[in-house]
């Protein structure tokens, strides 16, 4: 290479993501596979790691604190990976998602309520960016609530806007109140063994 040589940049091209409808989606992709599942997000199809087995105690320890609440008794329940329409045009499957009865009748009569406590747990293949964009998303649909758990740390992040959120750990106590009311459970707890 000469003295005078000019060194360029490679041109970057962008690979925008193929877009689908929204039928096609809920035809072929609305079951997920082994091991993933799949969310819609305007168009495009979102591929994220399913919850794993070995997870599974998380989804225990919160159901089970959860049954000493007024909430429980009151028949409303913690579901996994419900469908939720975040809009027309986006459809996500929280790993764990709080619905009254109230809520479940809107369903049986085709409404599409918005849970107001949702729980992601986060794996350490999760994009950042598709994580972080769902909380607005998720607030914006009406979520009150949003927990997100990182098993890898064992620390839980607790989100009541889209703006603000507190990291807890060992024995802070995290809480989906007033949503739920009752609902605390310390940290450590949440990630124990039965």
């Amino acid at each position: 290479m000469g003295t005078n040589a000019v060194l360029r940049e490679a041109p970057y091209k962008e690979k925008l993501p193929r877009k689908i409808s929204i039928e096609t989606f809920l035809r072929k992709y609305r079951e997920g596979g082994p091991g993933v599942k799949y969310e819609f997000n305007k168009g495009v199809i979102e591929k994220t790691e399913a919850m794993k087995f070995k997870e599974q105690f998380i989804i225990w320890n919160l159901q089970e604190a959860f049954k000493s609440t007024p909430s429980f008794l009151q028949k409303a329940m913690l579901t996994a990976e419900l469908e939720v329409w975040t809009s027309a045009d986006q459809l996500r499957k929280p790993d764990l998602s709080f619905i009254t009865l109230e809520e479940i009748r809107a369903g049986a009569n085709g409404e599409e309520p918005i849970p107001q406590f949702i729980v992601e747990v986060i794996s350490k293949n999760d994009p950042i960016l598709v994580v972080k964009n769902k909380v607005y998303e998720y607030f914006s649909a009406g979520v009150k609530i949003l927990w997100h758990i990182f098993p890898h740390n064992e620390t839980v992040e607790v989100y009541r806007s889209p703006y603000q959120s507190e990291t807890f750990m060992g024995e802070q106590i995290c809480s989906a109140e007033p949503v739920i009311e009752g609902f605390k459970i310390k940290t450590a707890a949440i990630f124990k063994a039965p």
